[in-house]
């Protein structure tokens, strides 16, 4: 099991180490860096070392060290970072896929770290598929309501970076499989972004061009989002989706305030996250709503008065999910009901 961290904040060297800078003024770096994450025993927040840098990237030495595992030491950058996750989920006994993940708005770089330690709790676990995360970590402020426009200006920039991340393994596959001829592992990558961490993807799909877009992922989440009711529509980001993922399913919750306050103080454009799609009759099928308006069984405090975070604060939600990660047929995933009329719209 790995946890990869990728960010684009600035680094700073203390006592001699590279680190990622954490003193809330740090704004999106058009380039990125690679860590390798760790859970802490008391598994409420996680740390992190430096992957040293490489440019350009040459995945052939991938393959070198596919064949001799010695040569691993000298991998830098994606470079190891790919190396690692192939060769787990490769010679894995049990399915090991990889869950790739965007936050939302309103997070610290330690908040970050937090976050990882809890989705590491929730998703790697007995009965889940997933078996790593890489967990893209872009510079947002931990104030809710008067960074959120420069929270904008960086998602901006995060989704250009993560273009260039997503083109890293466009190639690498390319070099891995159709050159090389590898071994297919068979297990399978997802996408989940959460409520601004949506308009980072918004912007990374703007900028991957059409010819490059593969299905590279399995199962694509779109966490209570914070963008626009119409990105589904012609001509937008997001019907980028249908060739990019296998299936895609939209978890909404209409009294969800933090997109009520995102909408009325700060964009007034309706939320993706509260309705669904403006539109729903032009989603493909492979495109799902999981309404969780219903869903009660909330412990958190934070949870029942924002309705905001069910992925990680709802069992109802997160059960969803996992069952999702595993390609269960949306029709006969446990706790649904289907609303009438509409094949593809579903209620918790």
């Amino acid at each position: 099991m790995s946890t990869y961290l990728i960010c684009n904040r600035e680094i700073e060297i203390v006592d001699g180490k590279e680190r990622f800078k954490n003193d809330g003024k740090e704004h999106a770096l058009p380039k990125f860096r690679v860590a390798k994450c760790t859970i802490l025993e008391d598994k409420k927040t996680s740390e992190y070392e430096m992957i040293d840098n490489q440019y350009p990237s040459d995945y052939n030495d991938v393959i070198k060290a596919l064949d001799n595992n010695s040569l691993a030491t000298n991998l830098k950058g994606t470079s190891n970072m790919f190396f690692e996750l192939y060769n787990d989920m490769l010679h894995s006994q049990e399915r090991s896929d990889i869950l790739v993940f965007i936050h939302g708005f309103a997070n610290s770089f330690q908040d970050n770290l937090d976050h990882i330690a809890k989705l590491n709790a929730i998703f790697i676990k007995e009965g889940s598929p997933i078996k790593h995360i890489i967990y893209i970590s872009w510079p947002t402020r931990n104030h809710k309501v008067f960074t959120y426009w420069n929270d904008q200006k960086d998602a901006e920039e995060t989704g250009r970076v993560l273009a260039r991340v997503y083109d890293k393994m466009h190639d690498f596959f390319i070099e891995l499989f159709k050159i090389h001829k590898r071994e297919n592992c068979n297990n399978k990558i997802h996408l989940a972004a959460h409520s601004m961490g949506n308009q980072v993807l918004q912007h990374m799909l703007e900028n991957i061009p059409n010819r490059k877009i593969h299905t590279m992922f399995s199962e694509v989440l779109l966490l209570h989002s914070d963008v626009k009711d119409t990105v589904f529509e012609k001509g937008e980001a997001f019907t980028k989706l249908e060739k990019l993922a296998e299936r895609t399913h939209l978890y909404i919750h209409k009294s969800d305030d933090a997109l009520w306050i995102s909408r009325f103080t700060k964009n007034l454009n309706k939320r993706l996250g509260k309705r669904g799609p403006r539109n729903r009759n032009i989603l493909n099928s492979e495109t799902y709503i999981v309404d969780t308006s219903n869903v009660k069984s909330v412990e958190s405090l934070r949870q029942r008065l924002w309705d905001h975070w069910g992925y990680i604060e709802s069992k109802p939600e997160i059960n969803d999910i996992i069952e999702v990660l595993k390609g269960i047929d949306s029709e006969f995933i446990s706790g649904r009901k289907k609303k009438g009329g509409e094949g593809n719209y579903y209620y918790l």
